[in-house]
């Protein structure tokens, strides 16, 4: 006898169910899996979950019962992920809980699963991700939360991707499951859904894969809408909706691999582009898709009308006032046969009273005959209280003896779906009309013969025109002509070659004088293979193009002076001597150097010292012609080439020179007298290249400023005295390295972000026995001129991360940076000692900086761009330092591996009085900025300047303002004691 009852056998439904529960278990662990091979914060959360909208669709169509299945599920997948297994129950509950309650409300407002009426879909939105996905999404969140997989900060964008993931799957899954019926079967089967969707996907693959595509139109948003639409329009709802679903699941994975039109390093931003989207694009087509089902829908009723004789027939005798009705004249507004009266004041009774008047006019007109035929619309009451349009057409046959009409006979017929018809695409139009109205880009189109025949509210703003104006212009002849030379070619080639082309770079002056540049697309318009017009697109490329300009004047111009920089100076003397090579033309080189100009700098300030360098500039100015080369290479030094044909005329221009300096300069209400030394050498004879003659000129200059300045000097070979101090500084840089004379301080720099010093600048400084401090700006021209800087530098290299180990053992964290020479950069063994001393000293490489003068950037280049590769490989940080003060060239720029720009302190010091500088300052930030580099200004000294330099995004600080430099240990003793005040202090420094 068994010791249990036996268990009664399952019955089929029991059977039949729990093998469809499983089913649906299996399936939503499917679709769950699928939607976690695109994660998003962590493992957890995805964008993509098809899971949800298989939920809403498996309850609402097979049961409550079912929800059993779905938590099922969750559980299974969370705890293979390893969630702690009451947050595994508490999730599965969760997802099981919020879809159901959505169901509840579909069924409270008696909502159809196949959602074939706009009132349905609008309901299912609102309570399936207003209610279902909520729940889903903060459970979800806050399990993850409890588990340690989120932060308190995450929380909130986590609950945000998960219920976008939710929401997601609901409107692009979801719907085409709910909308699923058998007859669907017979459209899958047809060659032309695969077409469709197959186009569908290319037109998302276009727009969401491509890369570099976020540069293109924003127009080519429309391309899967177009897609869509043909989709709607020629199969339904159901097809539109697994286009939608097939595009948007390729939108969000390419934008998630930052492919395509939303590519965006952001993720919340490219999140919320692709979702907007999304929403626009699945809404407008489910919108379109009733819309054309309510189409249809009038016109089978029309239809069956016609086959049924569904017009109301009336006949009036005008003379008896009686009227008689035939087929739905009367059935059309609700009422029986006999319910209306038989005189025309009851049917009259029953006009809105906003129509009788135009009725009234119409009937009169045709009855005195000015009107062959009796046509009117209006509304006429129903029985149930509401108002139905009603087209009514007659005539009038027959006439008394007098001529006046006596009766009249005629159709009614119920318009009021057309009218509703009509509406909608009203609506539809004034959406595409209020989209292309707040687009940027301007759009118009032209027709077969050129004439602009639409435009948008963009390009009449671009434009400063009106549409009025606009309209019927040839785009061809109708604007300026220097405008139409750049833009015909564009067209032509477009037309002709009956594709798209884009156009660069369009200069265009609007009736305001305002100059435009701008750029954009133009796309020819086809019927029967054959040109029939032209849609172009305008994207305004002024700001871009100024910003360009900025840049190339920073590059090449001296921003004091207006001169020719160091690097435009090279270029054009290169150029000016090749063409005197060749025409067997001397020229002469005269290096200008002011006398005294720094004491006048150091006891009136910066300020008197470079209005005093503008006005040098403009006397120098009146004295060069057009055959001659003047810039200012740096400081207080101006170099003159000029073509000169003996040796009289050079000396002629020499004493000319001293005699422009010899009156006194007014500056700032005072006379300043500045006198200058010029050393000289001639081309070929000193030189065949600007350096060699630029040395020779230098050597000149010495030998004048040792006679006395206010002096010019022709090169000879026999200047070597001229030398002496030169020669004295590199033996005792030299003899100073080995005794210890030199010593590095140290600057710190500032984070204006969080306010923390990230970094300290190693500066060398020598202490000379006899000489005492001598400049760097006097001594590593010197030592780069004999080579010496390699071996100096390579002194300066050891020592700094000597230093920086000490400190990283006291617990401090900064990331040192040191100045590396460009002929030490480029000295065979700089690779080896560079990785030699990181090891030796077990320095991070990510802690070590190191500066570069632009002058890396105008010669060797591409041996310099590898080289750095090569650094930048170890994890050194490079930054480049002085930027504005070189060759500063846009296109190098963005090929070399930089991490940092440094703007010189030339531009910061006048940055609260010369709007110029400011601008100079925001251009560099910008453009660092759209490089990916971090921004460091020199020379703060005010705090004026570190707050309009906090307004301009200046990322890092550096200047006296904050600390001057300072030995090793002051440094340390500083950092402490902006520790104990609550000062700024150290931190990791920012990648």
């Amino acid at each position: 006898m068994p010791l249990l009852p036996a268990m009664p056998a399952l019955s089929w439904f029991n059977q039949h169910r729990l093998l469809t529960m499983t089913l649906v278990c299996a399936c939503h662990l499917a679709l769950s899996w699928l939607g976690l091979q695109v994660p998003f914060f962590n493992e957890h959360i995805s964008l993509i979950w098809p899971a949800s909208g298989f939920t809403i669709a498996v309850i609402w169509r097979l049961g409550y019962i079912y929800s059993i299945a779905i938590a099922a599920s969750v559980i299974i997948l969370t705890l293979f992920q390893g969630l702690p297994l009451a947050s595994c129950i508490a999730l599965g509950l969760g997802n099981a809980l919020g879809p159901a309650l959505a169901v509840r409300c579909f069924a409270a407002k008696k909502l159809r699963y196949q959602l074939d009426n706009a009132r349905d879909l609008i309901w299912f939105l609102l309570f399936s991700i207003g209610v279902g996905t909520l729940i889903t999404s903060m459970n979800g969140a806050s399990q993850l939360w409890i588990s340690g997989y989120v932060s308190d900060s995450l929380w909130f964008s986590t609950m945000l991707a998960w219920w976008f993931g939710d929401s997601f799957g609901i409107l692009v899954f979801g719907i085409p499951l709910l909308c699923f019926q058998r007859s669907q079967w017979q459209l899958v089967s047809g060659w032309r859904f695969w077409t469709v969707l197959g186009c569908s996907v290319l037109s998302a693959l276009l727009v969401f894969w491509l890369p570099d595509v976020a540069d293109w139109s924003p127009t080519l948003l429309f391309v899967p809408l177009l897609m869509l639409l043909w989709t709607v329009l020629r199969q339904g709802l159901w097809a539109a909706s697994v286009n939608v679903a097939v595009i948007t699941s390729l939108a969000v994975i390419g934008t998630i691999q930052n492919r395509g039109i939303f590519a965006d390093p952001e993720p919340l931003q490219a999140l919320f582009s692709i979702s907007s989207y999304i929403l626009v694009m699945s809404l407008f087509s489910y919108l379109l898709a009733f819309l054309r089902q309510s189409g249809a829908r009038t016109r089978d009723h029309i239809n069956s009308a016609l086959e049924g004789s569904g017009l109301g027939i009336w006949q009036l005798d005008l003379q008896q006032d009686k009227v008689q009705f035939f087929g739905q004249a009367e059935m059309m507004l609700g009422y029986q046969s006999a319910e209306l009266g038989k005189n025309f004041a009851s049917w009259t009774d029953l006009l809105h009273p906003d129509d009788v008047q135009a009725a009234h006019i119409a009937l009169v007109r045709h009855l005195k005959g000015q009107d062959p035929l009796y046509q009117v619309e209006f509304r006429l009451k129903h029985k149930q209280g509401h108002w139905v349009w009603v087209l009514s057409q007659g005539r009038v046959i027959e006439r008394d003896a007098q001529g006046r009409a006596s009766r009249m006979v005629g159709s009614n017929a119920d318009i009021s779906a057309l009218k509703q018809a009509d509406l909608a695409v009203s609506q539809l139009k004034d959406f595409y009309a209020t989209v292309l109205s707040k687009v940027v880009t301007g759009v118009w189109v032209g027709n077969a013969r050129h004439q602009m025949i639409y435009l948008n509210l963009g390009l009449s703003r671009l434009m400063s025109m009106t549409e009025p104006e606009l309209l019927g212009k040839n785009i061809l002849t109708d604007f300026p002509e220097h405008t139409l030379q750049h833009f015909r070619p564009f067209y032509y080639r477009a037309m002709h070659g009956l594709t798209p082309v884009r156009y660069e770079v369009l200069p265009v002056q609007t009736p305001g004088g305002r100059q435009l540049f701008l750029s954009g697309w133009l796309v020819p318009l086809l019927k029967d293979g054959r040109f029939d017009g032209m849609i172009g697109t305008v994207d305004d490329m002024t700001q871009h193009r100024q910003y360009e300009q900025q840049i190339l004047q920073l590059a090449f111009v001296d921003q004091l002076t207006g001169l020719p920089n160091r690097a435009a100076l090279q270029d054009k003397a290169r150029e000016m001597l090749a063409g005197a090579l060749q025409q067997q033309q001397q020229l002469a080189v005269y290096h200008i150097d002011l006398d005294h100009f720094q004491h006048i700098n150091d006891s009136m300030g910066h300020d008197t010292g470079d209005a005093l360098l503008k006005q040098v500039a403009d006397r120098l100015n009146m004295l060069a012609t057009a055959q001659d080369l003047l810039g200012r290479p740096g400081g207080d030094e101006f170099i003159l080439i000029r073509p000169s044909r003996t040796e009289h005329d050079v000396l002629q221009t020499a004493h000319q020179l001293i005699l422009l300096m010899a009156e006194a300069f007014a500056v700032d209400e005072r006379m300043l007298q500045v006198s200058p030394s010029i050393g000289i050498a001639l081309f070929p004879q000193h030189g065949l290249s600007f350096a060699e003659l630029q040395r020779m000129a230098d050597i000149a200059l010495y030998a004048a400023k040792a006679s006395g300045r206010n002096r010019y000097s022709l090169y000879n070979p026999q200047m070597s005295e001229s030398l002496h101090d030169r020669l004295q500084l590199e033996h005792g840089m030299r003899s100073g390295l080995y005794a210890g004379q030199f010593s590095l301080h140290y600057q710190p720099v500032q984070s204006l972000a969080d306010e923390q010093i990230i970094s300290v600048e190693a500066l060398l400084r020598w202490q000379h026995p006899q000489l005492g401090f001598v400049s760097p700006a006097r001594f590593i021209p010197l030592a780069e001129h004999s080579g010496f800087i390699v071996e100096l530098g390579e002194w300066v290299l050891q020592q700094a991360l000597k230093q920086l180990a000490r400190w990283r053992q006291q617990g401090l964290d900064l990331r040192v940076a040191v100045n590396i020479s460009t002929v030490q950069l480029r000295h065979p063994d700089f690779m080896r000692q560079l990785q030699q001393a990181l090891t030796q000293y077990g320095v991070p490489p990510a802690q070590l900086e190191l500066e570069l003068t632009e002058s890396v950037l105008a010669d060797q280049v591409e041996q310099s761009r590898l080289l750095l590769q090569q650094i930048r490989s170890l994890g050194v940080t490079l930054a480049l330092d002085d930027f504005g003060t070189g060759y500063s060239s846009l296109a190098y720029l963005k090929s070399f591996p930089l991490d940092k720009l440094k703007i010189d302190r030339s531009f910061v010091r006048d940055l609260l009085t010369d709007p110029d500088d400011r601008a100079i300052v925001h251009s560099v930030v910008v453009l660092g900025h759209s490089l990916g580099l971090r921004v460091v200004a020199e020379g703060v000294e005010l705090a004026g300047q570190l707050h309009q330099l906090r307004q301009l995004d200046v990322d890092d600080v550096q200047g006296y303002l904050l600390s001057k430099p300072l030995p090793a240990e002051d440094l340390e003793n500083w950092l402490r004691r902006a520790h104990s005040l609550g000062l700024p202090q150290t931190q990791p420094n920012p990648q």
